[in-house]
C-alpha cells in the first residue's frame, strides 16, 4: 500500500495494533481468541509475538501482571468484548494497586452498536476507569499508535499500574495509517530538592531509632541499587512490606529486620513500633495501613517516592 503523509500503512487496525506491540518490545500476549478479537489474533499469527492461550481471561491478566513485575515492561492480555473483558477486572485491579505493569486489550462491538442492547455490548472504558491508570477506546484506526503509546506510558511510568484499551470490532478491520510511536524516551524522575534532602539527612542524624520502610517500588532494580547503597552507608535497620521482597541483598542481611506482618507480631513490626524516624521508600499505604504501624503518630516520616504522599491521619510526612 502507498504511504500517507510519509508514514507506513498497514492493511487494518488489528495489524497496526500488533505492529505497535512488536515495536514496544512485546514478545508474548496472553488471552482467549473469541469473536470480536479474532482479527487481532489473526494478525498475531503473522507476527514474532508468541500467543499464549489461557483458560480464563482473569488468568491472562494475572500472568501479564507477573510479566510486568519481572521485566519492568507491561505484560499484555487480550480478551473479547463484554464478559470477556469484564473478566479482567480482578487482575487489573490487583495490578494497579500492587504496581504491576499491564496492558489489557478488550474487544468491543462495532462503533455503531455501542449504545444498543446488542450481544456483549458493554461500556468497558467506564468499567475500568476506577481501577486503571489509563482507560480509552480506539475510535479511529488512525489513532491506534497514539492510544497504544499512551497506554504503555501510563502503565510503565511513575508508579506502575494497569492500562486498558477497548478495540471496536470494525476498527480492527478498517485500513489504518500512521507511524508507530514507540521508542520515544521517557523523562527521568527528577531528584528531590536540595533543601528537602538536607532536611531528611538532618532528621536521620538526630534520630535515636531510625528505620527504613521499603514498599513495592523499592524492589525495582534501579531503586534497589540505591536502597542498598543507603543501607550500607548509614547502617540504618531496614524492613519491608511483602511487595518489597528482593530489595535487600544478602550482604546486608544483618541490617534486615524482616517483613511486616498482618498481625503486627513480627520483628519488623517491633522495629516500626519503637522507631522515632521512618524513611519510607516506594511505599504505598495500600500495602500496609499506616494506622497499623504509626499507632500514636509519634514517628517523623520521610517520604521517598515518584508521587507525592496521599495524606492520611496516620501518614503525614515531615519531609
Amino acid at each position: 500500500m502507498t504511504d500517507k503523509a510519509g508514514s507506513a500503512a498497514t492493511q487494518c487496525g488489528a495489524e497496526m495494533i500488533v505492529r505497535n506491540l512488536v515495536e514496544h518490545g512485546v514478545t508474548h500476549v496472553f488471552g482467549i481468541p473469541v469473536a470480536k478479537v479474532d482479527r487481532l489474533f489473526d494478525a498475531l499469527v503473522d507476527s514474532p509475538i508468541e500467543t499464549v492461550v489461557t483458560r480464563h481471561e482473569q488468568n491472562a491478566a494475572f500472568i501479564a501482571g507477573g510479566i510486568g513485575r519481572i521485566t519492568g515492561k507491561a505484560g499484555v492480555a487480550i480478551a473479547t468484548s463484554g464478559p470477556g473483558a469484564s473478566n479482567f477486572v480482578t487482575g487489573l485491579a490487583t495490578a494497579n494497586s500492587e504496581g504491576d505493569q499491564v496492558l489489557a486489550i478488550g474487544g468491543a462491538v462495532k462503533l455503531a452498536d455501542r449504545l444498543k442492547l446488542t450481544h456483549q455490548s458493554m461500556d468497558t472504558v467506564a468499567l475500568f476507569q476506577p481501577i486503571t491508570k489509563y482507560s480509552a477506546e480506539i475510535t479511529s484506526p488512525n489513532a491506534v499508535s497514539e492510544v497504544v503509546a499512551n497506554a504503555f506510558r501510563f502503565a510503565e511510568q511513575g508508579r506502575p499500574g494497569a492500562a486498558f484499551i477497548s478495540t471496536p470490532m470494525d476498527i480492527l478491520s478498517m485500513p489504518a495509517y500512521g507511524p508507530v510511536l514507540a521508542g520515544r524516551p521517557l523523562p527521568d524522575a527528577g531528584a528531590a530538592a536540595d533543601d528537602a534532602v538536607a532536611e531528611a539527612a538532618a532528621l536521620l542524624e538526630k534520630a535515636q531509632r531510625p528505620v527504613i520502610l521499603l514498599g513495592l517500588l523499592a524492589s525495582r532494580p534501579d531503586v534497589a541499587k540505591a536502597v542498598r547503597g543507603l543501607i550500607a552507608r548509614t547502617g540504618v535497620p531496614v524492613i519491608g512490606t511483602y511487595q518489597a521482597a528482593g530489595a535487600v541483598s544478602h550482604d546486608l542481611a544483618d541490617r534486615f529486620g524482616g517483613r511486616v506482618g498482618l498481625f503486627r507480631n513480627q520483628p519488623g513490626d517491633q522495629l516500626l513500633h519503637e522507631a522515632d524516624v521512618v524513611i519510607s521508600i516506594g511505599y504505598n499505604p495500600i500495602e500496609y495501613d499506616p494506622w497499623l504501624w504509626n499507632v500514636d503518630d509519634a514517628r517523623r516520616i520521610v517520604h521517598v517516592d515518584v508521587v507525592a504522599a496521599e495524606l492520611d491521619t496516620h501518614y503525614v510526612p515531615a519531609v
